[in-house]
């Protein structure tokens, strides 16, 4: 039987989120804005045509009371082949396209948007309303996530001073008085840890 000493470094305990000023916070909200809340979502479609020219063709014949789905049968394309999904702005690897997408109404189609594969047409079908968060509603998330970070360095810090201490031969509870942190001594501990 041997007496065993602990010392215990978990960042949860090192964390003080009161700690954390306003302004921190706030400036780590506003790097971070879009990740908070959840982002607008639209129901894209969208046909693209190798000639700019065909693009419009198939515009002015939309305007004439053709429909988007017209001119998706008349050039073989399934529903597979023009639908985007419920996406993101962020989904849509195209800015420009992306830009267009999202300026569009419920069921209104594009003009020609020449994008890097090709010039397209557009239409979107619904539009699911994103939900932005105040700094005020995530404050205290932020508050304590900062906290959390900061902790997770202060650990890996006082694992190396204690390091340095046991390497200079002082004993685990000597270290922990000198770094200010508390140590458990459990004694009559068999070879097996119990």
């Amino acid at each position: 039987y041997r007496n065993i000493t602990l010392l215990f470094l978990a960042p949860a305990d090192l964390a003080k989120s009161e700690a954390v000023n306003d302004a921190d916070a706030r400036a780590y909200f506003e790097q971070r804005k879009d990740s908070f809340g959840k982002p607008e979502k639209r129901e894209v479609r969208q046909i693209v045509f190798q000639k700019p020219e065909e693009a419009a063709e198939a515009r002015e014949r939309i305007t004439k009371g053709a429909t988007f789905d017209d001119i998706a049968k008349e050039r073989q394309l399934k529903e597979s082949d023009t639908d985007l999904g419920m996406v993101a702005k962020s989904d849509i690897i195209d800015p420009t396209i992306a830009d267009a997408a999202f300026s569009l109404k419920p069921g209104e189609t594009s003009e020609p948007v020449k994008g890097r594969f090709g010039t397209v047409l557009l239409q979107v079908r619904k539009i699911e309303p994103g939900e932005e968060k105040t700094f005020e509603q995530v404050a205290a998330q932020i508050k304590r996530e900062i906290a959390e970070s900061t902790a997770k360095s202060e650990v890996g810090n006082l694992r190396d001073k204690i390091e340095d201490e046991r390497a200079a031969g002082s004993t685990l509870a000597e270290t922990a008085k000198k770094l200010g942190r508390k140590s458990v001594s459990i004694e009559g501990v068999d070879r097996s840890g119990r």
